[in-house]
């Protein structure tokens, strides 16, 4: 779209929201001591039956409890502590510290807010579920109007708790899946996603699970009881018990029937699997999912050299059944095939066995230049996977010589910068100030090359308690290597200050692009969207990292006009099937997941992503666009419902941003980067041409509004210590800790 017309469309239309302040990442421990900031008199009382039902038909009606089910909320209901208030007394202030979460069993309690009157709360009502999710400090001030008794539990009870409950039910889970010998050729991710989707269902004596020629669209497990398979004259045929499955082809093919019922023989309950939930797992095709599988572990095994990352090679590989006899590779054909057995034998012209399932078939070929010399024959049906090699490095040849030029580059500066020290730096420019330090524009003496120079004081490390984040940082950031994310040189240290040396990159936030560009249209939302994809593809897939905080505020357009990551003080090293609990980030670009403290993954950055893609099409953010107050923002993350405004110009981007903003975090992927790459949104999209950075970028900020090289050399230079002398107020001196050790030994 041309500027001006842009400019013109945008013009016309009225009330677009677009959030003037920037966010600010928030930093919430799961775990930590147990300090309680309310008043209460706690008392002895033996939890009754009646006590959990009434607890927990409360706990259903807060948003903060939602994600568990019955069984879970009555573990939880257990480890609540009943406490009382004498009248006048008041459980929280506004503005105090808050621990803890009540719900009111008895009496009366007046809510207030700077001294007015709001509400009156009565037997049921719940007071601070914010403090659950957030320390945020207390908003209101509740004054007990008589005696009152209370339900209660704390922060640290409610996530160690919710903990253990997500983690015992998902590892259990995981075994059903281990032991369902339907799942034995699928990934430990695959079954790591499917182990956080699956349903659990109860059933009583002789309740019926499945009618003979219902529509077959699930699987079941078995995961407590028994149940009966039955024939058309309601005989038994067979018994199946903890662990046992049924109902695979439901998941294999279209259009099935049930052919037999099958009901329960005692009290049960079942985990049961959706095809269509599998599919937005996996991607289409369950049987080519576990062809591909074998597959990749063939090639794993194998010394292939790839040229591209795995999981998109298998996305190229052709799929074959051949009969007996069927040739494989014709005498005189080109070297180059790549061809796996998955199953079957191949002999040679003289019926000599050459290749059995699970290899590849001549495979110092591959990428060797020649001819066969004879007919390669299948000796049995077998299924073979194939791919032109030949075709691949002309495909992608460009895309890895430039990956791998990068690479070179950079470690080409990283080892130059291992000789680098501190005193030599000079300073050039404060480019920013953040609540845990400051980061100053370096140059070193007698070079042309800009850095920014991240200064943490080990006082306020020690003061906010981020020592682990910041080791995670430079741990983070030493392995990452890629053209869409800042690159980090080295670290510092000394007694009184962390220092982290990273790429200066000239240009602005993306935050402040998009509202110089107003509303972006679907190739300006593209262009971006899929960097960051790519960004999310290489930390996920090439080293198991989180970030936990993609928002506008952590992306730089640079002065080519192409996005660079940037702040890595939240990211997390997080291997596959692991689950973290803390939550962090910035509320309003949170994923639910992480909200609720049930555990989240990777995904959580796939959430992010896609509330920015609404807020670049809409103007807005999908939830909480008005609001500030955190237990508001959460929310609506948790409970609202999507909605697009009626200017939404791109109406394709809609299945797009639904996938990415699933509540579900295991259907956002669809399968695997490759497809979601694929998606209809991205249809004539050259992904080749964005890491060859041959598309015209959307926006470059303007010269006068960056630090570019050429105005760097015309700068003053100042000794770094010089200047932070002058930045006094930055930098307090530490007092020595030994156990500074535990974490600064990798600086």
């Amino acid at each position: 779209m041309d500027p001006k017309q842009r400019k013109k469309s945008q013009e016309e239309i009225q009330q677009i929201p677009q959030r003037k302040g920037q966010r600010i990442a928030g930093l919430q421990q799961t775990s930590g001591g147990n300090q309680i900031y309310e008043i209460y008199v706690q008392c002895q009382k033996q939890q009754q039956q009646s006590d959990i039902v009434f607890i927990v038909q409360r706990l259903k009606l807060h948003f903060v409890f939602s994600f568990l089910n019955e069984v879970q909320l009555n573990q939880l209901a257990s480890q609540m502590f009943y406490c009382k208030l004498l009248k006048g007394q008041s459980i929280i202030k506004q503005g105090d510290n808050a621990n803890a979460f009540f719900i009111l069993e008895k009496g009366r309690i007046q809510v207030t807010i700077n001294g007015e009157s709001k509400k009156q709360l009565v037997s049921g009502d719940g007071l601070g579920e914010l403090a659950l999710l957030y320390d945020a400090p207390r908003s209101a001030t509740c004054i007990a109007l008589e005696e009152c008794y209370l339900w209660g539990i704390d922060r640290t009870t409610f996530r160690r708790t919710v903990e253990s409950i997500m983690k015992s039910e998902y590892e259990r889970n995981r075994k059903y899946l281990e032991n369902a010998t339907f799942f034995n050729h699928l990934t430990k991710e695959q079954k790591d996603a499917i182990g956080g989707v699956l349903i659990s269902q109860k059933f009583q004596i002789n309740q019926i699970i499945v009618n003979k020629g219902d529509q077959a669209d699930s699987l079941f497990i078995i995961a407590e009881g028994k149940v009966g398979v039955y024939s058309d004259n309601n005989l038994l045929i067979r018994t199946l018990t903890r662990g046992e499955y049924f109902g695979e082809n439901a998941l294999l093919q279209d259009n099935c029937v049930r052919g037999l019922t099958v009901k329960a023989i005692e009290e049960s309950r079942l985990l049961a699997l959706a095809r269509e939930t599998l599919t937005k797992i996996l991607g289409d095709g369950v049987q080519m999912i576990i062809y591909k599988n074998q597959c990749k572990w063939i090639l794993q095994q194998s010394k292939i050299n790839l040229i591209i990352q795995i999981d998109k090679f298998l996305d190229l590989l052709t799929i074959r059944k051949l009969k007996k006899g069927a040739i494989v590779i014709n005498k005189g054909q080109q070297y180059g095939e790549l061809i796996i057995l998955i199953d079957g034998k191949v002999s040679d012209s003289n019926q000599h066995i050459v290749c059995e399932k699970g290899k590849i078939l001549l495979d110092k070929t591959v990428d060797s230049n020649g001819n066969h010399d004879q007919d390669y024959i299948m000796q049995e049906d077998g299924i073979i996977a194939a791919i032109d090699y030949n075709i691949v490095k002309q495909q992608f040849g460009e895309q890895q010589q430039i990956l791998e030029i990068y690479a070179q580059e950079a470690q080409s500066k990283q080892n130059k910068a291992k000789d680098y020290k501190l005193e030599d730096l000079n300073y050039l420019q404060t480019l920013g100030c953040g609540q845990f330090g400051i980061v100053y524009l370096c140059q070193y003496k007698n070079e042309q090359s800009l850095f920014a120079l991240k200064i943490m004081t080990r006082t306020n490390i020690k003061q906010f308690g981020i020592a682990k984040h910041v080791a995670n940082e430079r741990r983070v950031q030493s392995i990452l290597d890629h053209p869409f994310i800042m690159h980090f040189f080295r670290s510092f240290k000394d007694d009184n200050n962390i220092y982290l040396l990273n790429e200066y990159i000239p240009g602005l936030e993306l935050f402040d692009a998009i509202r110089e560009i107003g509303l972006l249209n679907k190739n300006d939302s593209q262009f971006y969207i899929s960097q960051m994809i790519l960004q999310t593809e290489y930390l996920h897939m090439v080293h198991q990292i989180m970030y936990r905080d993609y928002k506008p505020e952590n992306l730089i357009v640079d002065d080519t006009g192409y996005l660079k990551l940037i702040d890595f003080g939240t990211a997390k090293l997080n291997q596959p099937g692991e689950k973290t609990f803390t939550i962090i980030g910035t509320p309003h670009y949170m994923a639910p997941e992480v909200i609720s403290g049930k555990g989240y993954n990777q995904m959580a950055d796939l959430w992010s992503i896609g509330v920015m893609l609404f807020e670049f099409i809409c103007g807005g953010l999908p939830f909480g666009e008005d609001a500030e107050d955190p237990f508001e923002i959460y929310k609506q993350i948790t409970k609202k419902q999507l909605y697009y405004p009626t200017y939404m110009s791109d109406k394709t981007a809609k299945p797009f941003i639904e996938q990415l903003l699933n509540r579900q975090p295991e259907l956002r992927l669809g399968g695997s980067y490759q497809i979601l790459k694929q998606h209809n949104w991205f249809k004539d999209f050259s992904w080749d041409n964005l890491i060859t950075k041959k598309i015209q970028p959307v926006f470059k900020p303007a010269i006068n509004k960056i630090i570019t090289n050429g105005q760097a050399q015309m700068m003053k230079k100042i000794p770094l210590y010089e200047q932070m002398l002058k930045d006094t107020q930055y930098f307090k001196k530490s007092q020595p800790n030994p156990k500074d050790n535990e974490w600064d030994n990798e600086f």
